[in-house]
């Protein structure tokens, strides 16, 4: 006979084992079409080689870590959502330090106060628009950071795989926020 806490632990347990194989998974198809990639292109040093896929595991087990945590306690994806705001801002104080344009800093402040605000409403008010626009918000970073992240990559000189963490977690804070929809529906008034 199961004991009380069977069924929490068997979700938890399902959870971690499709975030591993996953994560397993990718890296171990990354590791064999690096192989490919660089033997028929540019041979780089090993050296090179192994730094590329260190950045790409790091890249791999950040979103791994976040789908999990994501998905064993749901409601944590509020606590990514107001570190990606607060990770925003920091990006539009360094766009204006840097002498980026003034239309990104204004921008990426907004959003992140947007973000922190956004996350704050939804979490403790169960406001329903406050969660859309939140998922609507981490949807389009998650695209415009996707296709930035080669600039960023060139203009901070950091892997590619490094700066592909910011659209990954916010795919992953897209997927979570995505499946506390249950708690979000609108109950219509109740009539006798």
């Amino acid at each position: 006979m199961l004991g009380p806490m069977s069924g929490p632990h068997q979700r938890i347990k399902r959870i971690a084992s499709l975030c591993a194989g996953a994560f397993g998974a990718v890296n171990g198809v990354f590791n064999r079409l690096s192989n490919s990639y660089f033997d028929s292109t540019r041979p780089i040093s090993p050296e090179a080689l192994m730094s590329v896929r260190i950045s790409f595991a790091v890249f791999a087990g950040a979103i791994a870590v976040a789908a999990f945590c994501a998905g064993v306690w749901t409601r944590v994806t509020h606590v990514l959502t107001t570190l990606l705001g607060a990770i925003t801002l920091v990006a539009g104080y360094a766009a204006f330090t840097h002498g980026l344009t003034d239309v990104l800093g204004v921008t990426l402040l907004i959003a992140g106060v947007l973000l922190l605000v956004l996350s704050w409403q939804s979490y403790f008010h169960r406001s329903r628009p406050a969660w859309a626009f939140l998922i609507a918000i981490c949807g389009v970073f998650a695209v415009a950071e996707l296709f930035g992240a080669p600039k960023v990559t060139r203009g901070l000189d950091i892997s590619l795989w490094l700066t592909m963490i910011l659209p990954g977690l916010n795919v992953v804070a897209v997927f979570g926020l995505v499946s506390l929809r249950d708690e979000y529906i609108e109950r219509g008034p109740v009539t006798a």
